[in-house]
């Protein structure tokens, strides 16, 4: 007796292989939808039309042009456990050329992330599961003396928080020798030589181009590369890096990227006619200033603070940060509202005329000279038709800072 044959009309529950280039389309036609979208219903042939159930139709439509947007996204993502089984393989490899014992935990391995931004994260996070291994992880008879367990430990772990992902690598060893660093950035004038730093800020010349305490040249360190390369990396993701380190306890470096890199929720400002995007998550609060909280705390280059509920934060007006001589961030408000960011250097507070909108909008990078323009992410395009300065508010508060 033959075997049945199966149905034609089942199911199919199966997977379905596609290139990451047709869903990279796909998305950029998703972005091109929204904005075609928005400038439909924003048309000036529109205005003074009577049309009945319009602005129903036009929220539902918004609706389902984000629910579009949130399934491309979702075709693009990736579980991160990816790249960290391909870093548990080398780690089998670190233990033999260092003569360490190293126990490998990963946590929160299935969180997703952008396929293109995991793409590029193996090499970056490669450099600091090295320098944990290296630098960072004692040698058994070192752990031993100090009261350790002989086996040294590297914790690789990724979760989710809001629009974004962290992925975090600890470990247990020595810690940054804030000596060591701190003569070496003295000797590269990052620091006077009587100045001492706060830790935020030491830890950060670890990121500088050629930046190495190692006395000598491994296969594994000493170039002054390896951070190097994941700064630049995560500059390009338009994410941030954190580091904390305790002497004895050991080093945890944290990195912060976008769930998506192809939509950005953003609130949109205007400063003069010139108009800005900056990413809802690092807007910690907005605030209209009093008379007498905005303090000039210099004589003659124009520093400010901004006086909020007894702390004073560091204000950044963009006309001065850009150089404006075309008077276009020329403020038009008497009274200005001051957004205030949170960034790896502490808050900072940006003066501007008019909080206009929250939006999802659609990235595009600059290119060509455009592409040197100071603390941006790239231009966000509007349902207007009009175009946004994507504010990099980490380098807008380093410039501050500096």
């Amino acid at each position: 007796m033959s075997a049945p044959l199966p149905e034609t009309n089942a199911p199919d529950a199966g997977l379905m292989r596609v290139s990451s280039d047709k869903i990279s389309r796909l998305m950029d036609l998703v972005g091109e939808l929204s904005l075609s979208v928005s400038e439909t219903v924003q048309s000036p042939d529109l205005s003074g039309l009577v049309l009945t159930n319009f602005d129903a139709a036009v929220h539902r439509l918004n609706m389902i042009v984000r629910e579009v947007q949130d399934a491309a996204t979702e075709l693009r993502l990736v579980p991160v456990d990816d790249v960290f089984r391909r870093l548990r393989r080398m780690v089998r490899e670190l233990e033999r050329q260092t003569g360490k014992s190293i126990d490998m935990v990963i946590v929160g391995g299935d969180t997703a992330i952008d396929k293109l931004v995991a793409d590029k994260l193996y090499d970056p996070l490669l450099h600091v599961v090295r320098n944990s291994a290296d630098h960072g992880l004692e040698s058994p008879a070192e752990r031993e003396t100090a009261g350790k367990p002989t086996q040294g430990r590297i914790t690789l772990s990724a979760a989710q928080v809001g629009s974004e992902v962290q992925i975090v690598v600890a470990d247990d060893g020595r810690g940054l020798s804030r000596e060591k660093i701190l003569r070496k950035a003295r000797e590269k004038g990052f620091f006077g030589p009587d100045e001492e730093p706060e830790p935020s800020a030491l830890w950060r010349v670890i990121f500088e181009p050629g930046f190495s305490t190692a006395e000598t040249v491994s296969n594994l360190s000493g170039r002054g590369v390896g951070m190097d390369v994941l700064n630049s990396t995560m500059t390009a993701l338009r994410g941030r890096i954190g580091v904390d380190s305790t002497a004895g306890q050991g080093t945890r470096v944290s990195l912060h990227i976008p769930v998506s890199l192809a939509f950005l929720d953003c609130i949109i400002l205007r400063l003069g006619v010139q108009l800005f995007a900056v990413p809802i998550d690092v807007v910690s609060e907005i605030a209209k200033p009093a008379p007498g909280d905005l303090l000039d705390i210099s004589a003659g280059d124009g520093s400010e603070m901004f006086r909020l509920r007894g702390n004073y934060i560091p204000v950044c007006r963009l006309d001065r940060f850009y150089g404006d001589t075309s008077n276009a961030m020329r403020s038009t408000h008497p009274d200005p509202v001051l957004v205030v960011f949170n960034t790896s250097n502490g808050s900072i507070a940006v003066p501007v005329d008019e909080i206009l909108d929250r939006q999802q909008v659609v990235m595009k990078p600059l290119i060509g000279r455009l592409a040197k323009v100071r603390a941006s992410w790239g231009c966000a395009l509007l349902g207007t038709g009009e175009v946004a300065l994507v504010l990099d508010c980490e380098r807008l508060g380093a410039g501050v800072s500096a």
